[in-house]
């Protein structure tokens, strides 16, 4: 199975979905991302694109691709640079806390990889990669200040062979 296929599948079906619907929504989100392997992580500029649909006032289901950057770090001459990515489908709760604002958590499946490239002191560097389906989640708080567009603060986490692949974003959503 190619993931990738199931992840274009799943966006689109859910942008055409919303589309008929008129509950749907897309977004983009620019943040800090950090591969978490053994005692160290590592830290990045990530960013996501996604969207979903609003099946009831408490309930949306959504799908993202997210990039986590390429974090690196330099530790005692072992230099190792990070990328990775990952397709995710959620299912999302949401719970309005007053006229504009909203909390929500998430819970779904991700495919991610990661890619390290690693120098033992200015030596050839060494390319490992490693991919995965493990379960992913996330909280965050929505800004419905305005009817079509939102702000959201986010936190995603991917619990992978690696300890975790996380992403703290910031997003504007509009929805159609």
């Amino acid at each position: 199975m190619d993931i990738k296929r199931v992840f274009l599948f799943l966006f689109t079906l859910a942008v055409f979905t919303s589309a008929y619907a008129a509950k749907g929504y897309v977004g983009f989100g620019l943040g800090q991302s950090e591969i978490n392997q053994g005692l160290f992580g590592e830290y990045g500029d990530g960013f996501k694109v996604f969207g979903g649909v609003r099946l009831h006032p408490h309930l949306a289901v959504e799908a993202a691709y997210l990039d986590f950057g390429k974090p690196s770090q330099n530790l005692f001459g072992i230099e190792t640079k990070y990328e990775a990515w990952a397709a995710a489908a959620w299912a999302k709760g949401l719970w309005p806390v007053g006229r504009t604002i909203e909390l929500f958590a998430k819970a779904g499946w991700a495919h991610w990889e990661v890619d390290a490239t690693t120098t033992l002191f200015g030596s050839t560097p060494s390319k490992t990669s490693s991919d995965g389906n493990d379960f992913a989640w996330g909280l965050g708080i929505a800004f419905n200040k305005w009817e079509k567009f939102s702000l959201q603060l986010e936190y995603e986490d991917i619990n992978s062979e690696l300890d975790t692949i996380t992403l703290w974003s910031v997003s504007g959503i509009y929805a159609f």
